[in-house]
Parts: C-alpha cells; sequence; structure tokens
C-alpha cells in the first residue's frame, strides 16, 4: 500500500539531480556577473553552498553505493546522463515535475548561519541573468522532458497560494515573475525562523552526527534547495527526501518539523504554498496515472492533512491548560492551523473539482 508520502519524495539519485541542476543555475549566474568582486563572493558562496549540500547528500546516503556518490555532478554531461538514465526507470514522471518545482522556487545566496554570511549579504543575481532565469530554468525543464510552461505556472500559482493562505499582499514569500529570486528572500526565512532554534529542531532530521557550523549549514542549504526533512514520517523505502510542501502531512504534535513551524509560521506558509502546487499542478493533472488512483491519493493525502491538524490543535489545547507554556508558541501554533486549515479546505475544493469532472 502506497503512502500519501510518496507523492512528496525524492530518493537519492534525484535528489543529487535536483541540487546539481540548482549548482549549475548558480553558475550561470556567476558566468553572466561583470563585478570582479561580486563574481569573487559569488564563487565562493557557491562553493560552501555545495560542501553543505555534499554533508548533507552524505547524511541521508543509506548504503555504500550513495555514501560513494555523495557529489555534486558538476560536469553538465553527467548530469545529463543521470537525467537520462532516471527517465529511463521511472514508472511514473511526478518525481520529474517535483524537482522542477523546487529548482523553479530555489533561493540563490542563502546566509549560511555562520560568520561568513555578512560577507554575502548583499549578493543578487546578475543584472544580465535576472531577466533570463526562467529561460535557464526552461531549459533544464526540457533535460526533464517537461514543458516550458510549467516553470511560469509553478511561480504563478506558488505566489497565488502564499496570498490566497495568508489573506494579504504582503507575504515575504513571494516569488516574483521575473525571475526576482535572491538572498534577500531566504534571509526573510532566515530572520523568521530564528536560526539558533531552526537547527536543532532540524538538524537531528537533516545532518545526523554534525553539529556547530557544519549543521547550520547542512540545515539552511537543505532548505534552501527545497528538502524539508530526511526520511521519516513512514515514508516508503527508497524515499529519501520529502520535498514539495509534504513537510505540512507529517507536521503533527511531537515531530521536528511541528517545532519548527511552532516556531515559525511563515515557514508553514511557504510549505503550505509549495504543497497546493504539488497536489493541484502534478498529483492532480498526472497523465501516467490512472484518474480512480489519482482520486484515491488525494483522498489519502487531504486525511493525512486532517491528522496534522487535529495534532497541532490537540497540542494547542494542552499547552493552554499549562501554565508554563510559552504564550508565543501557542500564538503561532494558532497561526499555523490557521493557514494549513485554509490549505486544507483549498485541497477540499480542487478534488471536488477533480472529481466533478472525471467521477
Amino acid at each position: 500500500m502506497s503512502s500519501p508520502m510518496d507523492d512528496f519524495g525524492l530518493n537519492f539519485e534525484q535528489i543529487r539531480i535536483l541540487y546539481s541542476f540548482e549548482y549549475f543555475l548558480v553558475q550561470e549566474d556567476i558566468t553572466k556577473e561583470t563585478e570582479f568582486i561580486k563574481k569573487q563572493l559569488k564563487r565562493r558562496w557557491l562553493n560552501l553552498w555545495r560542501e553543505s549540500v555534499e554533508n548533507f547528500l552524505s547524511s541521508i546516503a543509506s548504503n555504500d553505493l550513495e555514501r560513494n556518490d555523495c557529489f555534486l555532478y558538476t560536469d553538465y554531461s553527467s548530469l545529463e546522463e543521470s537525467v537520462e538514465r532516471m527517465k529511463q526507470f521511472l514508472e511514473r514522471s511526478r518525481p520529474l515535475y517535483s524537482i522542477l518545482l523546487e529548482l523553479s522556487l530555489f533561493i540563490i545566496y542563502t546566509p549560511f548561519g555562520t560568520h561568513e554570511d555578512e560577507q554575502f549579504r548583499n549578493l543578487k543575481l546578475s543584472e544580465a541573468f535576472r531577466p533570463k532565469i526562467i529561460e535557464q530554468i526552461g531549459f533544464f525543464a526540457n533535460e526533464l522532458g517537461i514543458e516550458i510552461g510549467y516553470v511560469k505556472l509553478f511561480k504563478t500559482d506558488y505566489k497565488m497560494w502564499s496570498d490566497v493562505i495568508t489573506g494579504s499582499n504582503n507575504n515575504p514569500f513571494k516569488v516574483i515573475i521575473g525571475g526576482l529570486i535572491g538572498g534577500a528572500v531566504l534571509a526573510a526565512v532566515a530572520a523568521a525562523i530564528a536560526i539558533p532554534i531552526l537547527v536543532p529542531l532540524l538538524a537531528p532530521i537533516l545532518a545526523p552526527g554534525l553539529s556547530g557550523a557544519a549543521a547550520i549549514s547542512v540545515v539552511l542549504a537543505a532548505l534552501g534547495g527545497g528538502a524539508i526533512a530526511a526520511g521519516g514520517f513512514g515514508m516508503a523505502g527508497g524515499m529519501a527526501v520529502i520535498v514539495g510542501g509534504g513537510a505540512i502531512l507529517g507536521a503533527g504534535a511531537g515531530t521536528g518539523v511541528g517545532s519548527l513551524f511552532a516556531n515559525s509560521p511563515d515557514l508553514a506558509v511557504r510549505e503550505a504554498a509549495k504543497f497546493l502546487v504539488t497536489f493541484n499542478d502534478i498529483i492532480l493533472p498526472q497523465k501516467d496515472v490512472e484518474k480512480q488512483e489519482i482520486a484515491h491519493s488525494a483522498r489519502e493525502i487531504i486525511r493525512r492533512q486532517r491528522n496534522t491538524i487535529n495534532e497541532l490543535e490537540g497540542q494547542i489545547s494542552e499547552m493552554q491548560m499549562n501554565r508554563d507554556s510559552n504564550s508565543e508558541q501557542i500564538n503561532n501554533l494558532q497561526k499555523v492551523v490557521k493557514y494549513f486549515r485554509k490549505s486544507l479546505e483549498i485541497s477540499q475544493n480542487l478534488l471536488k473539482e477533480f472529481l466533478q469532472i472525471y467521477g
């Protein structure tokens, strides 16, 4: 029996491919950077990011073969070969779309949470690359065998769902269509989360065995690259990470991700918006899956949403009865529940429309 998390999982090689595409996306910006000092800083950032990502890959490797392959593809022809192998053995195309979604929303020049950040603080996409970034991601989409139009679709729908969930036009996690994804956006994420809170919550999940600066950089690299959790949540064998907002399905009381959202409801908005993009643009329209199976999977996903909300509401009730509870955390959890309830309402309506069309 498949798990609802199967629709939100990537295996080791798929996440390696995702990060490698992100590596080449940053490389393209560096190539177009005309200011020498900025170019050098960007190269240094990329080297640190690559080291962090490879540490993350090492942390999720489950066998000797994966442990020997904890490196990004830095030769593009090797990446192309890996993508072709992946496509050849895929039974369904869903992981390809998940890779493109995370790539489309990738936040370049993320902070690392260390003393290195100050020198990278003002880094942003070069003037020459900013209007070309969608075109570049579209090139990667073509490598994955996906229509280029999905890049703009993912970006516009992510922005739309973020606004709907919050009821605001001032959401700090908006992704502008012109390709304005840069360090400032993840800086807002990091500020909202508070790095000292973030690392102990996620390090055991994303960076087992690491501590200090290494753990910090792995956690933030993983968040920036799209991975929110390694394993866990009863995922099927072979799935290494959760992407596409799937973390909200396992964010109940007592989980590291649930605690993360309790300390950063803004991150819950980001993940809930990604979840709705995945649900509406990737899962429901699948052409290589029977409609009956899609409906069954969608119902299970919605059931998982309800369970998460119920668990969080139970946690709020317990905290309210405990005099020593942190009132700020209670308020944050109430916000998270509000966002998740809105996400649940939307996904229920999307499934209802799907069933009206396909029965």
